[in-house]
């Protein structure tokens, strides 16, 4: 390589810049010639799956009955991490080799001819390694803008650098009574769920690199004097990577006409130990216990022959684990005394979470062709262990967090060392902090204050009606009102959004930027677990069905729904997914969830021949987005073909900038599958079978879009198994099984 040509003066920085394959080709021949890295090989989703189960029923004697289960499960699956077709072989994960077991007993008892006790008791281990799927490869390397369907991205994925060790237990004990007292049936009882959690969390160990631009990474990542390696500087005449680029060092600064941009290294993450002694693992490592309670009362009432009415009421508590290390002797233990402050460094338990229900089944006619229902209800949900254990271990004396990025050094060369040099070890020294010091503007993760966990207020109205023998038509209305939601924000910026530095997307990483001083300038940025969002659901079904008669049944309903938020994340703790801190309220818009229109119909059919049919067609429309970046650029602002990103920078009137807000537009994954199956059981004897069966899924092979390229990359995104561009094909399999 030598500047500003690559590959012996053929290939230039235009050529590349302005040529997404010619990107693509230049990378795969870049990480094979200088890491032995061959990115380009199909994803072999390859799962191995095995399962035991055993059951054994006893009876004691006429009134007490015990049951007992094991269950083992093992499972490795290789590549579940992404399906992305930007992103190189070696940016992927194994989920497994997973060892679950549980144990499960209950034991009946009839106390009298109207009562009966129901006790339940479950033991669960689950051992959940995760695995870099190459943990020779680089360390995570994110190349282009999230906003782009371009992002490439190679080596470990951050959060399995390279590996993850888990180790989940649960103990689980309940029992309900029930008691018939003329038309009423009494059931309470009370539940008790112990969960822990032991992990070495290995994420930013080996470091994670983000680049702006295919050309700045090259420059950043190769030798070759001014203009490569860790002292590239990226300028451009107009100061964004939309000009004119060109490369030259942080010493000898830009040239004439051009002024510098925030990269070519957009920002460099690194974690690890704070104090002398302390191990990797052991700044990554946690062991959290919740602890979880619930009481219940309910009462089904046979009000007439032909009315029944249901009430209850139940309890739920959530505690969570307390704080390792006191939040005093925390980097924000100074912080604490600011009325300000957002936390006070302990996760709240949740012990008032109260839920009654209401509901009622009304034969109108008492005939058995007619009824009305309706239900309403209060419904908690629980805080996952993910959000918690960072509440526990991200708080600036467990691990330290090191950055850096072009951006640090362009004002004033001088300000912070360079990133680190893209080659082995790739990552820069940990260098443990003085006893009783914490790390420059440490950043760290609490829980709200005045956290809640989240609540959903549900009502539900249906009526079913008899067309004719056999045959129902129904309807059913549904509104859900959700409050208290999981929210990850950054409140360390200032002032309000008239301080708001403009972007045209949301910023996953670090959140927005402000021009004020932070409010608490001792620490850098904080994730902090608010329960401040909110959702409302608004749906309604209307659908025909036949019970099984006359060798087939059927269900089909026509679903139409409005979902609607300002926050869709409640898991994903390494993201921000706001515009703007101080005007939240603009948030609110069509859920990532919202699918407008959805249609099933279902089948079962006993043909001729002694064949069996099932048919299984599901159909849905498209889910919003916020931006589109395969638009033109042109028509009205804010339309699908106009909108590359969500704020239209300086093209509203006067100059300013139109916010479209969050998810104006719609991707392109509507979905339909036609799925059948076929069996036909041959007997032999009256004791065996052998059942054939053929299934096809997806017969017109429709596209049916996944996490659709028009959503851009998901560099930041933690919610599991992220899947883009085309769905699942037309797929055929034969089994067959065996019963006696």
């Amino acid at each position: 390589m030598s500047n500003p040509v690559f590959n012996n003066g053929t290939i230039s920085d235009t050529l590349i810049e302005t040529n997404t394959d010619c990107q693509r080709l230049v990378l795969l021949n870049f990480m094979q010639t200088n890491f032995s890295e061959n990115d380009g090989l199909p994803v072999n989703h390859l799962v191995r799956n095995g399962a035991v189960f055993g059951r054994i029923d006893y009876n004691l004697n006429a009134k007490n009955q015990i049951f007992g289960s094991y269950n083992y499960d093992y499972s490795k699956n290789t590549n579940q991490t992404f399906d992305v077709p930007a992103y190189g072989t070696t940016a992927n994960g194994i989920e497994g080799p997973s060892k679950i077991q549980a144990i499960n007993t209950n034991w009946f008892s009839t106390i009298s001819s109207n009562m009966l006790n129901e006790a339940h008791f479950t033991y669960a281990r689950e051992n959940r390694p995760r695995n870099a799927t190459d943990p020779t490869s680089v360390p995570d390397t994110a190349i282009g803008s999230t906003s782009s369907p371009n992002v490439f991205r190679f080596g470990q994925p951050f959060f399995l650098e390279p590996t993850v060790d888990e180790l989940f237990w649960r103990t689980d004990v309940r029992d309900n009574f029930s008691i018939i007292r003329g038309k009423h049936t009494f059931k309470f009882g009370g539940e008790w769920v112990h969960s822990n959690n032991t992990q070495i969390f290995r994420g930013f160990f080996n470091g994670l690199y983000f680049f702006d631009s295919v050309t700045g990474f090259l420059h950043y990542a190769s030798t070759g004097g001014t203009g490569f390696g860790p002292t590239t500087l990226e300028c451009s005449t107009n100061g964004t990577p939309t000009g004119t680029l060109s490369y030259s060092s942080l010493s000898a600064g830009c040239s004439a006409g051009s002024v510098p941009t925030d990269g070519p290294l957009a920002l460099y993450l690194q974690k690890g130990p704070t104090q002398t002694g302390e191990t990797k693992d052991q700044s990554g490592a946690s062991s959290i216990n919740n602890e979880e309670f619930a009481l219940f009362f309910q009462d089904t009432w046979k009000v007439t022959r032909n009315l029944t009415v249901n009430y209850g009421l139940r309890w739920e508590a959530q505690h969570f684990p307390d704080p390792v290390i006191p939040p005093s002797q925390t980097a924000y233990g100074q912080n604490l005394s600011d009325p300000n402050f957002p936390s006070t460094g302990f996760l709240p338990n949740q012990n008032k979470m109260f839920q009654p229900r209401l509901g009622f089944a009304w034969d109108i006619k008492g005939n058995g062709k007619s009824a009305l229902r309706a239900s309403w209800g209060i419904f908690n949900a629980r805080q996952n262990m993910l959000t918690q254990v960072g509440a526990i271990t991200t708080n600036g004396v467990q691990q330290q967090t090191i950055a850096a990025g072009t951006f640090f050094n362009t004002a004033n060369p001088n300000a912070a060392p360079p990133g680190p040099t893209y080659a082995p070890p790739f990552t820069v020294p940990v260098v443990p902090l003085a006893p009783g010091t914490f790390p420059f503007q440490a950043g760290v993760t609490v829980f709200s204050k005045d956290y809640a966990n989240p609540r959903i207020y549900t009502s539900n109205l249906g009526f079913e009606q008899e067309i004719f023998s056999g045959w129902a038509g129904y309807i059913d209305l549904t509104i859900s009102k959700g409050v208290h939601l999981t929210r990850f924000t950054n409140p360390n910026v200032c002032c309000s959004s008239a301080d708001l530095v403009p972007t045209a997307d949301v910023n996953l990483g670090a959140g927005p930027s402000y021009t004020g001083t932070a409010p608490f300038p001792n620490l850098g940025g904080m994730t902090v677990t608010a329960s401040s969002a909110k959702s409302l659901y608004r749906g309604a079904t209307i659908g025909v069905r036949k019970r099984f008669s006359h060798r087939f049944q059927l269900d089909a309903n026509y679903v139409w729904s409005e979902d609607l938020d300002d926050d869709s994340n409640e898991r994903d703790p390494f993201s921000f997914r706001y515009y703007d801190y101080f005007n939240l309220a603009k948030e609110y818009s069509y859920s990532d969830r919202d699918e407008r229109h959805k249609f099933n119909f279902i089948t079962h059919a006993e043909l001729p021949l002694g064949f069996n049919l099932d048919v299984r067609m599901q159909a849905h429309t498209a889910q919003p987005t916020s931006f589109n970046p395969n638009a033109t650029g042109s028509g009205p602002l804010c339309s699908s073909t106009q909108a590359l990103h969500r704020v239209q920078l300086g093209l509203g009137p006067g100059g300013s900038n139109v916010d479209c807000g969050r998810n104006f537009l719609r991707k392109d994954n509507g979905y339909f599958a036609f799925n059948f199956g076929a069996a036909r059981p041959f007997h032999l004897g009256e004791r065996f079978q052998i059942i054939p069966k053929i299934e096809v899924f997806n017969l017109f092979n429709n596209k049916n879009n996944v996490n659709t390229l028009t959503t851009g990359t998901p560099l930041q995104d933690f919610d599991g198994f992220i899947r883009q561009g085309v769905g699942d094909p037309r797929e055929a399999q034969l089994s067959i099984r065996f019963a006696f």
